[in-house]
C-alpha cells in the first residue's frame, strides 16, 4: 500500500530537483551583475525562513530556538556553514551550462552515502571498511572521479579553443574553463554530503542527539534567513540601493527557490518510507535537466561533455545503489 505514496513522492521530488536547475540557470541575467551569488542567497533565505515559520505555527510542541540552538550545536553551525557553501556555489550558474553543473552536483549523493558509511563505521554500526566498499560501490567511485578528470580536461581544451576565437571579458567567461568552472558544483556536492552527516548525527536516536525532525528545520531555515539578511544589507551597501527579490525579472532565482524546499520536502518523506530504493532513482534527475538545458534552454556541450556526464551520473547511481541501511 506504501509503493504508491513512495512514488508520488520520489517522482515529486526528481520534477522539484529538475525544476530546479532550471530555474537557477534562467535566473542568470545576460547583463554583467554584480555580487549574483548573494542575491540568489536571498531567495533561498527568504523561502527558508517561510518554512521555518511554518513549522513554528504547526508545531504541537513549545520550541525555544536559543534552546535548540545551543542544545542542537552542531546542526546551528551547520545551519551557517551550509548556508555560506549553498551561496558560493551559486557561482557555478554564472560559469557553467545547467547541462555541466547539475551531474556534478548530483555527486554528492554518493559522497555523502560514503562519508555517513564511514560515521557508521566510528560508531560501530559496521564492523569493518570491506563492508562499505563493495565492488560496484568502489567501480562507481572510480567512474565518478575519472569522469570528472575528463570533464575537466574537455573543458579546458574546449575553453582555450574558444579563448582564441573570441576577445576576454565576456559574462560568464573563465580562462580557466576545466577544473575552475568545476569548483562550485563540487562544492556543493561537499555541502550536500556534510548535510546527511550532520542531520543523520543530530536526528539519530541511538548514537546521536535525538534531534527532534522539525527542530532541524527551523534552525538550519532561520541560520539560512539570518545569512540572507546580511547579504541583503552588504548588497545595499555596496551597491547603493535595495535589492527586490520579488521583481518579475528575478521571478527564476525564487521560483528555484521554492521548487528547491518542495523537492527536500518530498524527498523528505519518500525517504521515511523506502530509504533504500529513493536514493538511486532520485540521483537520476541530472539527465532530465541535461536534457533541459539542451531542450528548453539551448544549451550546446561537446560529444565528449557529455559522454563525461552521463557517466557521472552512472557512477553515482552505482555508488548509492547497494548502499548500508
Amino acid at each position: 500500500m506504501e509503493k504508491a505514496p513512495w512514488l508520488l513522492f520520489t517522482l515529486s521530488t526528481i520534477v522539484c530537483w529538475s525544476a530546479t536547475g532550471l530555474f537557477y540557470k534562467a535566473g542568470i541575467l545576460k547583463e554583467r551583475e554584480d555580487h549574483t551569488y548573494l542575491k540568489y542567497a536571498v531567495s533561498v533565505g527568504v523561502v527558508f525562513f517561510v518554512i521555518a515559520c511554518v513549522y513554528l505555527v504547526i508545531r504541537d510542541e513549545p520550541f525555544s530556538i536559543w534552546e535548540s540552538a545551543v542544545r542542537f550545536w552542531p546542526m546551528t553551525i551547520f545551519g551557517i556553514v551550509y548556508a555560506v557553501i549553498n551561496a558560493v556555489s551559486f557561482n557555478g550558474y554564472v560559469y557553467n551550462e545547467v547541462t555541466v553543473e547539475s551531474p556534478v552536483e548530483g555527486i554528492g549523493a554518493g559522497t555523502s552515502t560514503i562519508l555517513l558509511m564511514i560515521v557508521y563505521l566510528m560508531l560501530g554500526r559496521v564492523k569493518s571498511i570491506s563492508s562499505l566498499f563493495s565492488p560496484l560501490r568502489t567501480i562507481g567511485i572510480l567512474i565518478v572521479l575519472v569522469s570528472i578528470i575528463m570533464l575537466s580536461v574537455a573543458r579546458q581544451r574546449e575553453g582555450n579553443d574558444g579563448l582564441k576565437n573570441q576577445s576576454a571579458g565576456k559574462i560568464g567567461e573563465f580562462n580557466w574553463f576545466g577544473l575552475g568552472t568545476l569548483i562550485f558544483p563540487v562544492l556543493f556536492a561537499m555541502g550536500d554530503a556534510l548535510e546527511t552527516i550532520v542531520t543523520g548525527v543530530c536526528l539519530d536516536t541511538t548514537y546521536g542527539f535525538g534531534m527532534p525532525q522539525g527542530d532541524s528545520i527551523i534552525i538550519v531555515g532561520m541560520a539560512s534567513a539570518l545569512f540572507a539578511l546580511g547579504c541583503w544589507i552588504y548588497i545595499r551597501i555596496k551597491e547603493k540601493r535595495f535589492y527586490n527579490p520579488f521583481k518579475k525579472r528575478f521571478a527564476p532565482r525564487m521560483l528555484g527557490a521554492i521548487a528547491d524546499n518542495v523537492g527536500i520536502v518530498f524527498y523528505s518523506y519518500a525517504m521515511s518510507i523506502d530509504s533504500v530504493s529513493t536514493d538511486p532513482i532520485i540521483a537520476v534527475y541530472p539527465v532530465l535537466v541535461m536534457l533541459g538545458g539542451r531542450v528548453l534552454m539551448k544549451e550546446k556541450v561537446s560529444p565528449t561533455q557529455y559522454v563525461c556526464l552521463f557517466s557521472i551520473v552512472a557512477g553515482n547511481i552505482m555508488v548509492i545503489a547497494d548502499k548500508i541501511i
